[in-house]
């Protein structure tokens, strides 16, 4: 939608996508219903309209005044997602070892999504027509009651999802394709409302081609437990499925505003060779994401073949808006990579494929690849340390429209060298981080520092002059160019695999040696209120000459705030800890 500043609304967008939608044809918001039940069918607006604006702030934040903003992901939901995917052979106790298996092995993760196995395609341990059940498997109906599973995964510290392949009928359904079943609404309700009763946290809607479905579902979710909810929604872009010979190169669902469900995730997108890694790159974080107006799309996951191609692939989940695995467990290797493909594949003969698994097979306990597992840990830990960096940025998100993570056309519109999108496999996550994903399996990758201020690289503190283009040393998979902003400030958490709950400290590193601010956001993670006011905003600098830090007095409050909290600052290998009280402004010498 954002090209040369201006904004163009029509349903195949500015730059000639292909689309399903009627090119004229658009569902509008009803204000009395609060639902998009307003249709206005094909052949009806002719006119293509745009706004144009003289910054790509500014065109952001007038798209985000006319569609209005994405909605905020519950705290959690800036975690980690993994899927349970083993079809008919899926079960409640092989749910439950997964659950463990991912604390005893130290890999951080907060939300399990439960694929057709839960009940919607499975029963009785044998794969059943996707989206003809509404009722739990009776594989997942044991030992323990839905009930008693989901209390066991919450006091470990996971949420659960589960997938759908069925939606609630209603009249006018319009462009909407791939629904495998349709339901009487007050039906597909009354199951539904079973499980968000008992813990379930919200739905994935593996449905498709059903964009005001989705968002009538989602608004659904929001009034019955009248707090955010997680729910995934379907944006196709892919060089090449994993279960058709599908190639979707642009999304072509998306109408106006198509920012009406929290997150979605690229289709079952297979990324067997660099230019499958490459297409998702610049789909999501650039030409059809952020570009488009819509920050929280997750790579799917898939794992690739080869370690190099998987591991760099799990680098670029780790640090997207969302991180979320529709793959094997974290630790399999990738030469089983093909079963799930085969197991979801609705195009081909299934007799010739295994049929039988022993559960160590299933949970990927047989030929585990602990280097590829290292990093993966690394980085999920990482994204997890960035917590309150990626979700302050969230709230700048809502609240301006800036995309969480940007191209660097948008994030340095006025350096010449990178304001025609030269470089779309790096972009910024958030304002003072500079993601540079290796693209190919050269060893070697040529990456360009904006201009306006030096970078330091994340990992060993080394400071580079920006506005100019480097040569990196890509051959080390444990390491990511990865580069902050010279003087930001980066607030980080401790240690910690999941999200709920406390954090005993806040630590703040500084990097470079030069001035700098940022502003910290804070909330009670999980309610609506955070559209109304019921938040927090902290404003933290830096006066490098002065080597002083000043920690303003928090600005607003929330549902069980604490008044104290246990801030660490580290500049320079230094390390200085402190307990400031949220009302009052406190300064650190770092002298």
């Amino acid at each position: 939608m954002f090209k040369n500043h201006c904004i163009v609304f029509d349903s195949a967008n500015f730059w000639n996508d292909e689309t399903n939608c009627s090119r004229f044809a658009h569902w509008f918001y009803n204000p009395k219903t609060e639902l998009y039940d307003i249709l206005l069918k094909d052949d009806k607006l002719f006119d293509i309209y745009f706004i144009y604006a003289e910054t790509y702030k500014k065109g952001y934040a007038l798209f985000n005044e006319l569609v209005g903003a994405e909605p905020m992901l519950p705290r959690k939901g800036y975690g980690y997602y993994q899927t349970q995917h083993l079809s008919g052979e899926g079960s409640q106790s092989l749910l439950l070892r997964t659950a463990e298996l991912l604390r005893e092995r130290d890999i951080p993760c907060d939300t399990l999504i439960i694929d057709f196995e839960w009940g919607d395609g499975a029963d009785g341990g044998k794969e059943q027509p996707w989206g003809s059940r509404l009722d739990w498997s009776s594989e997942y109906c044991k030992p323990y009651s839905i009930e008693k599973m989901l209390q066991i995964l919450k006091e470990q510290h996971f949420d659960v999802m589960t997938i759908r392949h069925s939606i609630p009928a209603y009249n006018g359904r319009f462009d909407e394709e791939w629904v495998c079943k349709e339901f009487d609404a007050d039906l597909w309700w009354s199951k539904m409302q079973e499980q968000l009763d008992i813990g379930v946290i919200g739905t994935w809607q593996d449905t498709r081609q059903t964009d005001i479905t989705n968002a009538r579902i989602y608004s659904g979710l929001e009034k019955r437990t009248n707090k955010r909810v997680s729910m995934l929604s379907n944006y196709d872009l892919y060089r090449d499925s994993s279960w058709t010979k599908d190639c979707v190169f642009t999304p072509r669902k998306q109408k106006i505003g198509g920012r009406r469900t929290p997150f979605y995730w690229t289709g079952d997108a297979k990324t067997e060779t660099w230019e499958d890694l490459c297409c998702q790159l610049n789909g999501i974080v650039n030409e059809h994401g952020a570009l488009k107006g819509i920050s929280y799309i997750t790579n799917d996951g898939f794992r690739p073949g080869g370690i190099t191609l998987g591991v760099r692939s799990d680098q670029f989940l780790a640090l997207s808006s969302v991180a979320r695995s529709h793959s094997c467990k974290p630790w399999e290797a990738p030469k089983n990579a093909n079963e799930l493909s085969e197991r979801m594949a609705i195009d081909k003969e299934k007799a010739s494929v295994k049929t039988s698994h022993t559960a160590e097979e299933l949970l990927g306990l047989t030929a585990i690849s602990e280097f590829q597992e290292d990093i993966i840990r690394k980085f999920l830990k990482l994204r997890y340390s960035l917590l309150p960096y990626i979700y302050s940025t969230a709230r700048e998100c809502y609240d301006t429209g800036l995309p969480i993570t940007r191209p660097l056309m948008v994030a340095f519109e006025e350096d010449t060298n990178c304001n025609c999108n030269q470089y779309p496999y790096e972009y910024m996550l958030g304002n003072d981080i500079l993601v540079c994903h290796v693209y190919d399996n050269s060893g070697k990758m040529q990456v360009y520092l904006p201009s306006g201020c030096n970078w330091v690289n994340f990992f060993d503190g080394t400071t580079f002059a920006g506005g100019k283009l480097y040569s990196v040393d890509t051959s080390d998979l444990s390491q990511l160019p990865l580069f902050i902003r010279c003087g930001a400030i980066i607030p980080m958490r401790k240690d910690k695999n999941w999200i709920d709950g406390d954090d005993d400290e806040l630590i703040l590193k500084i990097f470079g040696s030069e001035s700098g601010e940022c502003v910290l956001y804070e909330d009670d993670g999980f309610s609506l209120e955070y559209r109304n006011g019921k938040y927090a905003f902290t404003k933290i600098s830096f006066d490098a000459k002065a080597e002083l830090v000043t920690i303003n007095a928090v600005r607003g409050d929330y549902a069980n705030m604490k008044p104290q909290r246990k801030i660490s600052v580290i500049y320079n290998k230094k390390t200085k800890t402190v307990l400031q009280n949220k009302f009052e402004t406190i300064e650190i010498s770092l002298k």
